[in-house]
């Protein structure tokens, strides 16, 4: 396999050393030694998995476009790419901006098909209105960690095994953080309202709100079944357990919130 140039780096990140790193087949997700071998300066071979004989990671050498369309198909094999075999510095990032995103929703009304919890003030006062921002900030942000945490208690108290994680540092923890921000991103989804919003009545925002929300819990299953190794139906049973739990806790805390404003 010749490298493309502007594929070199890309690969470059993904070089393997011996004791340092170690990947896993996004096939099957058993750990593999490396991902390629390299055959001289310019040809690449990627490497079978041992346990089902198909290329360990045959995202190497796709380009990033179709990478991306696999993860909105909600692909496993572009999931495990991306969690064990790539760089995921760069998600925190990305979950900033969706709660950011998420906080400009709820703040100037987009959800108000779906709740009744508002944090804009009746007052003209531009200190007030920047407030409920913040704090609509500060529920979403409240109700991502409560998502995640009920995840991770509800999977040690139903899937009491939790699989090695391969990777330098990858442990699971870490893992299922990552893949919550991973599952978030449907939520760019949520732009539409804020284009559509005065254009479109209060059913058609809520039924929007509720698909794309039906969106993550599906992408958010799917991953925790990647990073979990349990089946799709455990994992659907865990992750609507923590979203019920989290709806629960949520609504205490927006209570409280809603005081200050």
């Amino acid at each position: 396999m010749k490298l493309p140039r502007p594929l070199q780096g890309y690969f470059e990140l993904l070089r393997h050393q011996s004791g340092e790193q170690k990947y896993v087949c996004i096939n099957c997700g058993r750990p593999v030694s490396g991902l390629y071998r390299r055959i001289s300066s310019t040809v690449l071979k990627i490497i079978e998995c041992e346990k089902c004989n198909h290329p360990a990671d045959k995202y190497i050498e796709f380009e990033v476009l179709i990478i991306l369309i696999d993860l909105i198909l909600l692909s496993k094999p572009a999931y495990r790419h991306i969690l064990y075999n790539s760089d995921c510095k760069n998600l925190w990032k990305i979950g900033c901006i969706l709660i950011l995103l998420e906080a400009y929703c709820f703040w100037t009304d987009a959800f108000r098909g779906i709740t009744s919890i508002s944090y804009r003030s009746h007052v003209n006062d531009p200190f007030l209105s920047e407030k409920g921002f913040y704090l609509s900030t500060v529920h979403f942000l409240t109700g991502f960690l409560l998502l995640y945490a009920f995840i991770y208690l509800f999977n040690g108290l139903l899937h009491r095994t939790v699989p090695p994680v391969a990777g330098d540092g990858k442990s699971y923890p870490r893992m299922l953080l990552h893949g919550v921000i991973l599952a978030s991103i449907g939520k760019f989804l949520f732009i539409p309202i804020i284009i559509w919003r005065e254009n479109s009545n209060d059913t058609c925002l809520a039924l929007h709100i509720v698909l794309v929300l039906l969106y993550f819990v599906i992408s958010l299953v799917q991953i925790h079944s990647v990073i979990s190794d349990c089946s799709r139906s455990r994992s659907c049973v865990i992750v609507l357990l923590a979203f019920i739990v989290k709806a629960y806790f949520l609504t205490r805390v927006s209570a409280l919130l809603q005081e200050l404003v």
